[in-house]
């Protein structure tokens, strides 16, 4: 043992070496604290930074959720007006103005369809921002969908109203005229009723039976008419060949006649001793002609003569 040492041990035999070796672990406990607190903030802010890209992924997820449910809504809005625009506009975009009681209904429907439908925005982005003002304005896209929608089922409807009016219109027209005028009056009943109920489709029947029924009518009245007539001309007809044929008649029927007899008398006695004789002379009259026939002095020629 050297004597430095020894110097350094006590009377009960302890070293003082042993309290430099104390002293110089004490020496060390600060150092070994510091490094294990930036061990601690090290991790602490690892795992910071871990939660912080967790929770920003989420939030961008949400954007973009968000963004996709705003797409549909904007295609199923779209689809809607679409499938409105193609039918029922469609159909009623083809009613002409003379086919309603308000033409002002027409050409409004007409402006509707004249709209023009936004463009389609796709939900692509880059980050949180991004996603959020395309879902805005896929959203403001849906609203202009429904907006007009709305007013074109209000133009649609107001036409096919509209047609509806004229059609009631011209049909109780219609029923009025045809009184009295129809071959079938039940066709009319129908008509009336179809009228009370609105029913245009009912009311185009019925006023199709109406209609056929006053051309019957009109048809059957012509021809008893024409028979009426054709019976007077032939009866009239055949009363003047009745009377020229008694004129006729009167004119030519056969010639009276009546006979005159005149009688000369003869002187007895002449200067030759012979005797005198008388005998009746007739001559024939003829009424119309002048002239006797042979049957007309058949008795006078017949009578004796006297001598």
């Amino acid at each position: 043992m050297s004597e430095d040492f020894r110097s350094n041990v006590s009377p009960d035999g302890n070293a003082a070496g042993l309290d430099v070796v104390a002293e110089n672990k004490k020496s060390r406990k600060p150092a070994v604290i510091a490094v294990a607190s930036i061990a601690v903030v090290a991790v602490l802010a690892g795992g910071g930074y871990l939660g912080w890209k967790t929770y920003t992924g989420h939030r961008l997820a949400e954007a973009r959720q968000a963004c996709v449910e705003a797409s549909e809504s904007y295609h199923k809005a779209a689809g809607e007006y679409s499938k409105l625009v193609d039918g029922d506009a469609a159909a009623a975009s083809k009613v002409a103005a003379g086919q309603v009681a308000d033409a002002k209904t027409v050409d409004a429907l007409a402006e509707e369809l004249k709209a023009t439908e936004p463009k389609t925005v796709a939900c692509v982005a880059d980050d949180k921002a991004g996603y959020e003002a395309q879902a805005a304005l896929i959203e403001k896209h849906a609203g202009w969908y429904g907006k007009h929608a709305k007013s074109l089922e209000n133009a649609v409807k107001a036409v096919n109203d509209s047609k509806l009016a004229k059609t009631v219109s011209d049909a109780e027209r219609l029923l009025k005229d045809s009184d009295g005028k129809v071959q079938d009056a039940k066709t009319r009943d129908e008509l009336s009723k179809a009228i009370k109920a609105k029913d245009a489709d009912a009311i185009a029947a019925a006023s199709k039976k109406v209609n056929d029924s006053m051309a019957a009518k009109t048809k059957a009245d012509e021809e008893a008419q024409r028979k009426a007539e054709e019976e007077a001309a032939a009866q009239a007809a055949a009363e003047a060949a009745a009377a020229a044929q008694a004129q006729t008649q009167q004119s030519y029927s056969a010639p009276q006649q009546s006979y005159t007899p005149s009688y000369s008398g003869g002187t007895s006695g002449s200067t030759g001793g012979g005797s005198g004789s008388s005998a009746p002379d007739f001559v024939p009259v003829s009424k119309g002609f002048g002239v006797g026939s042979a049957d007309d002095c058949d008795a006078a020629c017949r009578a004796p003569i006297q001598h």
